[in-house]
């Protein structure tokens, strides 16, 4: 077992099969550190130049494995640290975690940290978004534990999350029967946000001139332009307005298309349109990797804002994606900001933003003085944090900082 780094525009034919078949039996699976999303990047440019792979291996296979860039901690200070961040992963990702292969757990992601000196980074890393909960969580307690690497808890959020069991019944639909009236996964709700929820329905339908309908259009290409023009026509398509529409950036474009089209030749992608009065309202594209199913793109038509067809469209995905498939989980992949969204999803899942000293007594001390540091705003930039208050420290954890 030893570990790699490898560019991800270095990334060749045999890498990549044998990280698809990592990410197909990772513990946690992570879409945005699928082949099949981060390989077709290697053409935007300066956006992923500083993207590189820390990979573990044994023979032909890849155990872990970890998408990073280095960044300087201040500026003066000749102290460099390891980020999951940067330009694109920061952009487009909004789960960083490693993968990890089911069954070696403690033993790939311990190979993977103490790989950093093996292939010459620095041995202070910033890992973010990574789960509170489950086995990658686990793993990452007794590596630190056993190889007396510290471990600081920066920043802790709450995702919205959804396993199947939070949709019993099964929501069938095919692209030539569309849905029609499709029921909206709403039982986590008060009654109140139901009622709501009902209203609405009526009040599209009523001004669409006909009921919703929902239809899987997974399996045909010519939606992707569909949607990139869907998408500009609304205040996305305004740069002046902050939108980034994939109709603004043709390099952003050929990559979504070669995105979609790689999960599409293995079945692993869910496109939605949900239309009122037979006009498209909501368009949506989720993502499989590892089982799990992700949030990727949706776009939703302005002119019935009103009504919340974004909170519509979301809650017919979460319904037909648990219903239709046997997918353990559904992942919107939200950023916790947008507290309306994260609402409409039954549960939620606890990520937090680590600072972990691999090795070397800079790297320790790092770590040792980020709570100090955090509470007079300094030093939360080094990895690319906002500047945050401290607070809610891993208990389990705080023994190995202290």
């Amino acid at each position: 077992m030893h570990a790699r780094l490898v560019p991800l525009p270095r990334v060749t034919a045999a890498d990549a099969r044998a990280w698809r078949r990592l990410a197909d039996s990772a513990v946690e699976p992570n879409v945005y550190l699928d082949p099949r999303f981060l390989v077709p990047a290697r053409h935007r440019g300066r956006d992923v130049a500083d993207v590189r792979l820390l990979v573990v291996e044994e023979g032909d296979a890849w155990l872990a494995l970890l998408a990073l860039t280095t960044t300087t901690v201040a500026p003066g200070v000749p102290l460099r640290a390891v980020t999951t961040g940067g330009t694109f992963m920061t952009t487009h990702s909004d789960r960083h975690h490693p993968l990890v292969r089911a069954g070696r757990e403690v033993e790939a992601l311990g190979a993977l940290l103490g790989g950093l000196r093996e292939v010459g980074l620095p041995g202070l890393v910033q890992l973010q978004h990574f789960p509170l909960d489950g086995p990658l969580a686990d793993a990452l307690r007794q590596v630190a534990a056993r190889g007396g690497m510290l471990v600081h808890e920066r920043r802790r959020t709450e995702s919205a999350y959804a396993r199947r069991s939070a949709v019993p019944e099964p929501v069938p639909c095919a692209a030539d029967a569309p849905l029609v009236d499709p029921p909206l996964a709403a039982d986590h709700m008060g009654a109140g946000r139901r009622k709501d929820l009902r209203r609405r329905v009526r009040g599209l339908a009523r001004d669409a001139g006909g009921p919703l309908e929902l239809h899987d259009v997974s399996d045909d290409p010519a939606v992707d332009a569909e949607f990139a023009a869907f998408q500009a026509a609304g205040w996305k398509g305004d740069a002046a307005r902050g939108g980034a529409a994939l109709g603004l950036d043709p390099v952003a474009y050929r990559w979504f298309r070669d995105v979609v089209a790689g999960f599409r030749r293995d079945g692993d992608v869910t496109v939605l349109r949900l239309t009122a009065g037979g006009e498209t309202v909501y368009l949506s594209y989720a993502l499989r990797s590892g089982g799990t199913y992700f949030g990727f793109l949706d776009a939703y038509a302005e002119r019935f804002a009103k009504f919340s067809p974004g909170a519509l469209g979301r809650l017919a995905e979460l319904t037909y994606v648990l219903g239709s498939t046997d997918a353990p989980a559904f992942d919107p992949a939200f950023d916790p900001r947008y507290v309306a969204g994260t609402q409409l999803y039954p549960e939620r899942r606890g990520q937090a933003d680590l600072l972990v000293s691999t090795r070397g007594l800079v790297s320790r001390t790092a770590v040792l003085a980020a709570p100090v540091a955090a509470r007079f705003g300094i030093g939360a930039r080094a990895v690319g944090l906002p500047l945050v208050p401290v607070g809610g420290e891993l208990a389990d954890w705080l023994a190995l900082v202290a």
